[in-house]
């Protein structure tokens, strides 16, 4: 598959990415949902069994599912931003001790993002702990360094996001890609 100008706003949890794309979102630019956070949520409202914590292997099918439908639906020429990534994917396997399932590989390396990935860096300041991020800081910066050994394993060039106000890393990402 051909890639597309989706650019990945990644890290570990809890590191500011959702803020990032919740502003991109509302000053017109298409973006995809924090896929894995809203299944999980939906899930438990429903008392469901699609959790990663019951049913792991289903639970990463569905996301894989619906970042492939966001992927394509995105116009070839259209600039799009992405809560995480099929890669990511990869990375939280990793960090989890599972073995990779050969359709994530597949699909990682299919589904070609744009080729700079931002990066939200660990910053102690913003982390907060819920119902769904259970994770402490610390396995929050394990799981960021899977996240960036992933993405630079797959010759995606990261760029890390300075720890300024949403609006400021806005325009820094925006500078970069527009080259404003």
């Amino acid at each position: 598959m051909a890639q597309k100008n989706i650019y990945i706003i990644t890290g570990g949890p809890g590191f500011g990415k959702t803020e990032l794309i919740d502003e991109l979102r509302w000053l017109g630019y298409l973006c995809s949902g924090e896929f894995a956070r809203e299944l999980i949520e939906h899930q438990q409202e429903i008392d469901g069994d699609l959790l990663p914590w019951k049913n792991p292997k289903l639970f990463q099918e569905e996301i894989l599912r619906l970042r492939q439908n966001f992927f394509e639906s995105v116009p070839d020429e259209r600039i799009a931003f992405a809560d995480r990534g099929i890669p990511d994917q990869l990375a939280f396997a990793r960090y989890k001790g599972f073995a990779i399932p050969e359709v994530l590989k597949k699909n990682a390396e299919n589904y070609r993002y744009a080729p700079l990935v931002f990066v939200t860096p660990p910053w102690p300041e913003i982390y907060v702990n819920d119902t769904i991020r259970k994770e402490t800081f610390d396995e929050a910066v394990c799981i960021h360094q899977a996240v960036l050994e992933t993405y630079s394993g797959l010759n995606y060039q990261i760029i890390e996001l300075p720890l300024i106000s949403v609006s400021d890393r806005i325009s820094f990402i925006l500078q970069i890609i527009l080259n404003i």
